[in-house]
C-alpha cells in the first residue's frame, strides 16, 4: 500500500509537450499532432478542475490492472518515483517480465532513478513513443508530465489496442469516436464528442442500452437535469453487466470540467465488453405484431379485431397492448394471452365498437416494439372490406430455397389480382432475427416481382401480408443450405515452401465434394489482393496458381458452391529467394581423431536458391581436400581425413553469403595421460592371489575422442590389419603373456580380467603405438598359500623331547616373496612362549627352531604375509618327558651316560641352601662327541615354580660337571640336563626337587 499525500495544487508549465528541457535526457520521436494539441490545450486552460479529474481517473486506472499484484498507487506524484509501480504496471499490461535489471527496494535516488530508466527502456522496446518526459520528471513528481505518461499507457495499451484493424480515416480520436456511434447505432443517437454530450447521462444509458438491450429499458425518458443521477446509474449498471470499471466518477463526467482524455479512458472500456452471463438484457426490436387487429384489413365495428404478438426471440419481459378509440367513444377492452406452441407468442382480440380510428400501443419491456403506436381505421363499408389474402397466388424458389445459395439472387412473384384493392407487403427476416433488404418491382397491374439477396446460410422467415393480413402460409420457412460438401475438397501443396520469384501451383480437387463453383481469394500480408489463375478441366480438377511479390505469410480463401472451404483460409509463407541462415550444419564434435575420416552434413532444404561452396583449411591456411556426396535435394554429406594435428577452419557459403566458419580441433587418436587404470592389485600392495581372478578397469572415457579399439597385445600378430588403440600385456613369473578377458561395460569403459597360475611378480603394460602408457609397465605380486608347504617336528604331535630344541621347515619358494611370521604358546596358562628362531638357508626356505624346555601342548602360529597357514589355525605340537637312559638322536646313534643325579643334593632342601648337582658322563661320549664335531658341554637349566630360570654357575673337572644353584622360591623345582653338538639335538632328560622353607 502506497501512502497518501495532499495533491500539490501548483503546476507550472515547465517544458510542456512539444518542449526540451534543458539538460534532460529524453526520448523523442513523432507523435500525432491532434493529440498533443488537445493536452496541450487543456495544459493551458484557466481552468485546472480537469487535472483533478484526470488524475483521480487515470489513478482509478492504474489501480485496475495493479491489483493483479496487490499494489495500490495512491498518489501519483510520489507512489511512483522509485520504479516500482511503473514496472509492475507494464508488465501486468504487456503480459511480458521487465527483466531482472531493477532494484526491488530501492533506497537512495540512484536506485531509485535506474528503476525509472528501466520503464523508459522497457517501452522504447515496446515501441512505445513518448515525448519529452525523461526519469527525472516522474522521480520528482511533476503531475503534469506524470499524467502525460499515464495516457501514453492508456492510449498505447488500451485504446490504440482496440483500434489497430480500423483502417478508416482520421486520427485515433475520430477513430474511438467512430467506434463508439456504431455501438450507438440501434438507437439512432450519436456522439459528436468527448465532453459536453456525455455531461447529462442520457448517452452513456443509450450506450449501455444499445450493448445490452433491457438493461435501461427507460432510456429515452430520463430527465437530462438528473445528471450526477443518470451518469450513476449508467456507471454501476455497465461495471455490473458488462464488466466495465467504473474509472471516473459520475460528478466528474457530470461536471463541466470533465476532459475528453479522462472520457477516452472510460468509454474505451465499452470497445470490447461482453454481456455477463444472468443479465436482464431484451430485445424490444425483436418483437413482431401482426394481424387485422394492427393492419385494420377487414374489420368493421362491432366485429372482434384479432391480433398476434411474437416476443418468442425478445427475451424475458412483459408485453403490454392498449387500445385507445376515436374521440369520445368508449374505452375499449383488450383481452389477451400467450398460449399455444411457441413460448413468448401472445395472441387476442378486441372489439371495436365505432367507427374511426383506433390506436393500437404494443410494448415490451415498456418500449414500443417496432412501427407501434398502430393506427387502424374501421368503417362501416370500405375498400379494405373487400380484401381476401386467400386469394393472392405467390410462387418462385425465393420461397422454397431451392438451387438458391448465398449472395444469390432469391426471387418469388405475387398476384394479388383478384384478392381486393390493396398492396401486398413483404418482410424478410434472417437466420440471425435481423431485418434483409429486398426489391421489388410491379410487374404489370396486380402483380409484383420480389428479389433479395440471402448473405449466409440458415433459414429465412418471408412474411406476404395483404391488406394487413397474412397469407394463410405465411411466414414462409425459406432454408438456404448448401448444394455442396466442402468438407470433401481436397487442397494439395500448400505446405510447400514458396520463395519470392516462384510461381506454385496449388492443386484443389472436387470430385467428390458435389456440383459447385470455385472461388478463391488471395491476400498479401500488406493487404493488398494479389492477382491468381484458377482453371479448372471441368472434371473436378482445379489449379490455383500465384505470383508472389512480397515476404510474409499469404492467405488463399476458398469457396466452393458459396461454402468456405474447411480450415480456411490458408495461409502460405514467402520467403526470400534465398536464405543462407536457413542452412544447417551438423558437425557433431568439434574434437576430431588425426588420420580418421571425419563426416559432416550440411542442410539446405530451408534456405532456397542458391550455390553450396564448402572449403576446409588446415592451420597453415591450406586448403583440404574434401569429398562430398549429395544425399538429395539440399542434403549434402562432407568427408575429409586431417593428417596433421592443429585447428581445421570448415567455411560454408551459400549463395555468396557466408554461412558458418566452424573450428575443428584434431588431435591423436587417444590421449594418454587421460586414461585411468585401476583395480587388483594396481592402486594397492596388495598381492594377488593364484587361482583368484584379477580385474582391472580401464576408463579411456576422457581420453578418446570418439570409439576405442583395445585389444591384447600379441607379439606373433602385428600386422596393419590388427591395429588397435590401446594394447594390454601381462607378463607372469615365467616371462610368458597371460591370457586377458577385455570387456566394454559403457562407452569407453574396459573390464579386464586373468587368472595369475602361478606365484611371483607379475608385469602389467598398457601401451598405444609403443608409447607406453603413464605408469606403466605396473608390477603385480601374486601368491599362492597352497603351495607353501609346511612340515618337520616342530609342528607334529610327537618326536619333540622335553629340554631340548625342535624345529620345523616352512618351504615358500613358490608362494611369492612375502615376510614370515611364527608365533609359540606353550603349554599352560600360555605365559611361557618361547622364541623362535627363523633362518633363510635359500630364498623362500625358512628353518624355525625354538625351545621345547616345558612337556605337554604348544601352539604354533604361522603368517606368510598377510595371511595364516592351516587355515588360519594354530599346529599343535606336543613335548614328551624321558627317564635317565640312552635314546637316539634324528641324525645318528649316540649314547649318553649319567651316572647318577643329585647324589650330593635331597630331595627337598632349604631357600637358604645351595645346591650341588654334580654330572657326570663316560668317555664314550666325549670321543662320539669328537667324532660327529666339536663338543659342547651339557646344560643345565633349573626352573622354578613360576617357570623362571633359577641363576646358575657351572664347573668342570675330570669329566665331571657341578651346577650351584642359589633358589629363591619355595615349590617345585625343576632340573633340565640337555646335551646336544652343534645344532644337532641328542636328547634331554628332567628331574624334580622340592624347595622348602
Amino acid at each position: 500500500m502506497y501512502r497518501d499525500r495532499p495533491i500539490p495544487m501548483e503546476y507550472a508549465m515547465g517544458t510542456g509537450f512539444g518542449l526540451t528541457k534543458p539538460g534532460a535526457v529524453t526520448m523523442t520521436t513523432q507523435v500525432n499532432e491532434d493529440e498533443r494539441q488537445c493536452y496541450l490545450d487543456d495544459v493551458i486552460s484557466e481552468n485546472v478542475g480537469w487535472i483533478r479529474i484526470q488524475e483521480k481517473t487515470f489513478k482509478r486506472w492504474m489501480n485496475e490492472h495493479l491489483k493483479h499484484r496487490k499494489l495500490e498507487v495512491e498518489d501519483i506524484t510520489e507512489d511512483l518515483n522509485d520504479g516500482l509501480a511503473l514496472i509492475n504496471l507494464l508488465e501486468v499490461l504487456s503480459h511480458k517480465s521487465i527483466g531482472r535489471n531493477y532494484t526491488k527496494k530501492p533506497r537512495i535516488n540512484a536506485q531509485k532513478m535506474e528503476n525509472i530508466v528501466a520503464t523508459f527502456n522497457f517501452m522504447k522496446g515496446e515501441g512505445i513513443k513518448i515525448v519529452n518526459i525523461d526519469s527525472t520528471d516522474i522521480m520528482q513528481g511533476n503531475m503534469k508530465l506524470t499524467l502525460g505518461l499515464i495516457w501514453t499507457l492508456i492510449f498505447n495499451y488500451q485504446i490504440a489496442a482496440n483500434l489497430k484493424d480500423d483502417n478508416s480515416g482520421g486520427g485515433p480520436k475520430k477513430k474511438l469516436l467512430n467506434k463508439i456511434n456504431q455501438k450507438l447505432q440501434p438507437s439512432g443517437r450519436k456522439a459528436k464528442n468527448f465532453t459536453g454530450d456525455w455531461n447529462d447521462g442520457t448517452l452513456l444509458a443509450c450506450l449501455v442500452n444499445c450493448i445490452a438491450p433491457g438493461l435501461i429499458p427507460n432510456y429515452t425518458i430520463l430527465n437530462p437535469d438528473d445528471k450526477v443521477e443518470n451518469v450513476k446509474m449508467a456507471m454501476d449498471l455497465a461495471e455490473t453487466w458488462l464488466g466495465v470499471p467504473k474509472l471516473l466518477a459520475p460528478e466528474d463526467m457530470a461536471s463541466t470540467s470533465a476532459d475528453d482524455l479522462s472520457n477516452m479512458t472510460y468509454l474505451s472500456g465499452f470497445l470490447d465488453c461482453k454481456v455477463k452471463e444472468g443479465a436482464p438484457v431484451v430485445y424490444p426490436n425483436r418483437c413482431i405484431a401482426r394481424g387485422p387487429g394492427v393492419s385494420g384489413v377487414g374489420l368493421l365495428p362491432g366485429k372482434p379485431a384479432t391480433f398476434e404478438i411474437d416476443a418468442s426471440k425478445c427475451g424475458a419481459g412483459d408485453v403490454v397492448v392498449t387500445v385507445d378509440g376515436p374521440e369520445g367513444s368508449d374505452p375499449v377492452k383488450v383481452e389477451y394471452s400467450a398460449g399455444g406452441d411457441t413460448p413468448g407468442v401472445y395472441t387476442g382480440s378486441y372489439h371495436p365498437k365505432d367507427e374511426g380510428e383506433y390506436t393500437v400501443n404494443v410494448t415490451f419491456c415498456g418500449v414500443d416494439v417496432p412501427k407501434a403506436p398502430f393506427k387502424v381505421k374501421i368503417y362501416n363499408d370500405g375498400p379494405r372490406n373487400k380484401v381476401d389474402p386467400k386469394k393472392v397466388k405467390v410462387e418462385g424458389p425465393g420461397l422454397t430455397g431451392d438451387m438458391i445459395l448465398p449472395d444469390e439472387n432469391a426471387w418469388f412473384k405475387i398476384n394479388y389480382l383478384e384478392a381486393g384493392p390493396a398492396e401486398p407487403k413483404v418482410e424478410i427476416v434472417g437466420p440471425d432475427s435481423q431485418p434483409i433488404a429486398f426489391n421489388v418491382e410491379q410487374d404489370g397491374k396486380g402483380e409484383q416481382y420480389v428479389s433479395y439477396k440471402p448473405p449466409k446460410f440458415g433459414m429465412y422467415n418471408v412474411a406476404v401480408n395483404f391488406g394487413g393480413m397474412p397469407l394463410p402460409n405465411s411466414p414462409y420457412k425459406v432454408k438456404i443450405s448448401p448444394k455442396v460438401d466442402a468438407s470433401k475438397v481436397k487442397v494439395a501443396g500448400l505446405a510447400q515452401i514458396v520463395r519470392i520469384g516462384d510461381s506454385p501451383v496449388f492443386n484443389i480437387d472436387t470430385t467428390t465434394a458435389g456440383e459447385g463453383k470455385m472461388e478463391a481469394q488471395v491476400v498479401s500480408p500488406s493487404g493488398k489482393l494479389l492477382d491468381f489463375v484458377l482453371d479448372d478441366d471441368d472434371a473436378g480438377h482445379h489449379t490455383l496458381k500465384i505470383n508472389p511479390s512480397e515476404m510474409g505469410t499469404h492467405t488463399i480463401s476458398l469457396v466452393y458452391g458459396k461454402v468456405p472451404v474447411p480450415h480456411g483460409p490458408f495461409s502460405v509463407k514467402v520467403r526470400p529467394e534465398s536464405e543462407p541462415d536457413k542452412v544447417k550444419v551438423q558437425i557433431e564434435n568439434s574434437v576430431i581423431r588425426l588420420g580418421e575420416p571425419t563426416k559432416f552434413k550440411i542442410d539446405s532444404t530451408e534456405a532456397g536458391n542458391g550455390d553450396l561452396v564448402v572449403r576446409i583449411l588446415d592451420s597453415l591456411g591450406n586448403e583440404v581436400e574434401v569429398d562430398h556426396d549429395q544425399n538429395g535435394y539440399g542434403l549434402d554429406t562432407f568427408t575429409f581425413t586431417p593428417k596433421k594435428e592443429g585447428d581445421y577452419v570448415v567455411d560454408v557459403t551459400f549463395a555468396g553469403e557466408p554461412v558458418t566458419e566452424a573450428r575443428l580441433a584434431a588431435e591423436p587418436r587417444l590421449k594418454l595421460d587421460k586414461l585411468n587404470i585401476f583395480g587388483d592389485g594396481l592402486n594397492s600392495n596388495k598381492p594377488l592371489k593364484v587361482g583368484e581372478e584379477c580385474k582391472m578397469t580401464i576408463d579411456a572415457s576422457r581420453a578418446m575422442t570418439g570409439d576405442i579399439v583395445i585389444r591384447e597385445k600379441d607379439p606373433n600378430k602385428m600386422g596393419a590389419e590388427d591395429h588397435a588403440d590401446l594394447e594390454l600385456l601381462v607378463v607372469g613369473p615365467d616371462g610368458r603373456p597371460v591370457t586377458l578377458e577385455i570387456e566394454e561395460s559403457e562407452p569407453g569403459v574396459f573390464k579386464v580380467a586373468f587368472t595369475p597360475d602361478k606365484a611371483g611378480n607379475y608385469l602389467f603394460v598398457a601401451e598405444s603405438e609403443g608409447v607406453a602408457a603413464p605408469k606403466c609397465p605396473i608390477p603385480l605380486k601374486a601368491r599362492g598359500l597352497k603351495s607353501v608347504k609346511v612340515y618337520g617336528p616342530g609342528i607334529e604331535p610327537s618326536g619333540n623331547l622335553c629340554g631340548f630344541d625342535t624345529h620345523f621347515v616352512v618351504d615358500a619358494r613358490e608362494a611369492g616373496e612375502e615376510q614370515l611370521f611364527v608365533d609359540i604358546v606353550g603349554p599352560g596358562t600360555g605365559e611361557f612362549k618361547p622364541v623362535p628362531t627363523i633362518t633363510e638357508p635359500k630364498k623362500g626356505l625358512f628353518n624355525i627352531k625354538y625351545d621345547v624346555s616345558l612337556h605337554n601342548n604348544y601352539d604354533v602360529n604361522v603368517k606368510y604375509g598377510e595371511d595364516s597357514l592351516n587355515q588360519g589355525k594354530p599346529y599343535k605340537p606336543k613335548v614328551h618327558t624321558h627317564s635317565v637312559g640312552a635314546f637316539p638322536s634324528t641324525r645318528r646313534r649316540v649314547e649318553i651316560q649319567i651316572t647318577h643325579l643329585s647324589l650330593e643334593a635331597p630331595s627337598s632342601c632349604s631357600v637358604d641352601d645351595y645346591i650341588d648337582i654334580r654330572l657326570k658322563y663316560a668317555q664314550r661320549f666325549k670321543s662320539t662327541a669328537k667324532v660327529c664335531g666339536p663338543a659342547q658341554p651339557p646344560t643345565v637349566k633349573v626352573i622354578g615354580p613360576a617357570r623362571k630360570l633359577v641363576d646358575t654357575k657351572t664347573s668342570v673337572k675330570d669329566s665331571t660337571y657341578k651346577i650351584r644353584a642359589s633358589p629363591v622360591e619355595v615349590g617345585a623345582h625343576k632340573v633340565v640336563v640337555r646335551c646336544s653338538d652343534s645344532d644337532l639335538v641328542y636328547g634331554s632328560f628332567s628331574n624334580m626337587f622340592e624347595i622348602t622353607k
